[in-house]
């Protein structure tokens, strides 16, 4: 027994290491949050945008999408707004229609497996086919709403070069409930810490779907077709073009939060199964790239550690599933072990008893899980309180208090989407509007 215990030992401490490191640019940007996102200058043209709406049978709250799209401070020539619905069979086309916005009706086979990677490869074709013309597609979620200054934020982007931008994810359901809160203050979170760090430090942000501006000369020729489109097209970018995602914090759209545990789990399912999968393709790709192109001269700085950055973003997810199962079973074990047996001798370190073993994984728990999923969402909530919306403060607070909690709920739904091939489900949407 004592040369199993060993080779568990190190095997442990390797995992830690491996897995620790992953964390790495993720600890780096919480700790540089005090720091200030890219800054555009006041746009010298007026470029012209399209917004596009996916949407798939989303008849109960499309009209709030397209009635905050058409209502927004930029020049109307200057904008279009068009629908993708994709395979609905509801009234969701119908409704667009009347409100005033184009709608391209996309339907393929597989009927039954909606994805936002299709819907915007079908419906992007057609406007190629009939020649549509564009400078940028601004891409949003039927469930979304956007700030009136939203063109105009990215407006200053596009104009200073931006080619590929990601905006502000706020919720526009925030205090709903706990369940609203918690998932809102992750993508505020996401937004705050992960983003405004990368654009401080001239880092690529992620592409979020719903939050997303995209030179059309890149859209038009949409090449992310997986669960996860969003990271894929950042990837691909990243990858085949060299080409980094911006963060433009100007720019603010809400988004419609899950108000029930069961949707937070399918939607995380959904995801969790889309993410590993493209991390054994273009996740790989990511740390290749980075060795192949530490020492060139042509590639700033900040993108080639984007490589190694995105390379831990997505490693994460494989790395979480592998985390959940040994961490588990090597600490129950050697709690059992030390506890019925006696201590663990680990050659050339020393004797572990029990109550080290119950020290080490308090502090463990209280360093890798509650201090930064503690300060993460309430730091994130004190910075950005001006222009969140919030009706009851309290369960923000309780939000705060319990999202160790979420975060382990959100893990175990990722571990169920690798190991179970999740389908897509309609979440139930909230009524909650954005009243600007």
């Amino acid at each position: 027994m004592e040369l199993f215990n060993n080779v568990i030992w190190w095997v442990n401490i390797a995992i830690i290491v491996l897995f620790g490191g992953l964390f790495l640019f993720q600890f780096l940007f919480m700790f540089l949050c005090f720091l200030k996102p890219r800054k555009y200058p006041e746009a010298k043209n007026i470029h012209h945008f399209t917004i596009v709406i996916r949407a798939h049978d989303e008849e109960d709250v499309i009209a709030d999408s397209v009635k905050s799209s058409l209502k927004v401070d930029y020049p109307k020539d200057k904008f279009n707004v068009i629908v993708f619905a994709h395979n609905c069979k509801d009234n969701t086309a119908k409704i667009a229609r009347e409100l005033g916005a184009r709608v391209v009706e996309v339907n393929d086979a597989d009927i039954c497996k909606p994805s936002l990677g299709t819907n915007m490869k079908h419906g992007l074709d057609t406007l190629k086919k009939e020649g549509y013309k564009t400078e940028y597609f601004v891409l949003i979620d039927a469930d979304n709403q956007i700030d009136k200054n939203y063109l105009n934020a990215c407006n200053k982007a596009a104009d200073d070069g931006v080619a590929v931008g990601r905006t502000f994810e706020n919720s526009r359901n925030l205090t709903d409930n706990v369940i609203s809160c918690m998932s809102g203050l992750w993508y505020i979170r996401d937004s705050r810490i992960a983003c405004v760090g990368r654009s401080a430090l001239r880092f690529g942000c992620v592409m979020n779907g719903p939050t997303s501006m995209i030179r059309s000369d890149l859209a038009f020729n949409w090449d992310a077709l997986s669960n996860s489109e969003d990271l894929e097209f950042t990837l691909n970018r990243l990858i085949k073009d060299k080409m980094i995602v911006e963060y433009i914090d100007e720019a603010v759209l809400y988004e419609d939060q899950p108000t029930t545990m069961d949707d937070i789990f399918k939607r995380n399912s959904r995801m969790g199964g889309g993410l590993n999968k493209l991390f054994w393709t273009r996740g790989i790709q990511c740390l290749g790239h980075f060795f192949k192109n530490l020492f060139k001269k042509d590639i700033p700085f900040g993108t080639k550690l984007s490589y190694l950055d995105q390379y831990s973003n997505i490693a994460i997810i494989p790395g979480s599933f592998v985390a959940c199962i040994w961490f588990p079973f090597y600490y129950i074990y050697s709690l059992v072990y030390t506890g019925i047996v006696g201590p663990m001798n680990i050659w050339g370190l020393g004797v572990f008893d029990l109550r080290w073993f119950v020290i080490f994984i308090v502090i463990v728990l209280c360093a890798a899980l509650f201090v930064p999923f503690w300060f993460q969402p309430a730091i994130s909530y004190i910075a950005e309180r001006k222009r969140l919306f919030i009706s009851n403060k309290k369960v923000v607070l309780i939000s705060v208090i319990f999202f160790p909690a979420f975060m382990i709920i959100e893990a175990v739904a990722v571990i169920k989407g690798i190991l179970l091939k999740s389908k897509w489900s309609k979440i139930k949407r909230s009524h909650t509007t954005i009243k600007q």
